[in-house]
């Protein structure tokens, strides 16, 4: 339900996503401050035992390098150079914050998809080539008549 990836895309966000993009948003927000004092001391975040945020914004800075070092990549049936990338290089602030949350979001959701393609009856949305991709609002869900959204929900689920 929570998948960026899906062909129903449902208004629903992951509360563990939301968490981490937080933790990871304060964190760069931290060591990007302008006041010497709090870019001394590096406050340290509690995130638990087996998720650390230090780790994760490391991590992400790390793919963002390798994929300046790639260059970009055709993914789709655009053609090339149709698209632009942005370079972790030449990004600063605000842009390299949310090149880092998105990682983040990216790194999630392909860990999703990875449990879901694990699990047979689940998994099986993923092999949905000729679906046609559907992005529901709330404002579509309000106005839809409740067996409706249970079969779409149950759609997403099979």
């Amino acid at each position: 339900m929570y998948c960026r990836k899906a062909k129903l895309k449902l208004p629903m966000k992951s509360i563990l996503e939301e968490y981490k993009c937080g933790k990871a948003r304060l964190l760069t927000m931290l060591e990007e401050s302008d006041d010497p004092v709090v870019k001394t001391v590096q406050p340290s975040l509690k995130t638990g035992r087996k998720w650390k945020v230090t780790e994760a914004v490391d991590e992400a800075k790390e793919c963002l390098k390798m994929k300046e070092g790639i260059g970009q990549t055709q993914t789709d049936r655009r053609g090339l150079g149709s698209t632009t990338a942005k370079l972790w290089s030449k990004t600063e602030g605000k842009e390299k914050r949310d090149m880092i949350i998105d990682e983040i979001r990216n790194k999630e959701d392909s860990t999703r998809v990875q449990k879901v393609l694990q699990q047979p009856q689940q998994g099986q949305w993923t092999n949905w080539d000729n679906a046609i991709q559907r992005f529901l609002t709330w404002n579509d869900i309000w106005h839809m008549a409740p067996l409706r959204i249970s079969f779409l929900i149950h759609q997403v689920r099979l």
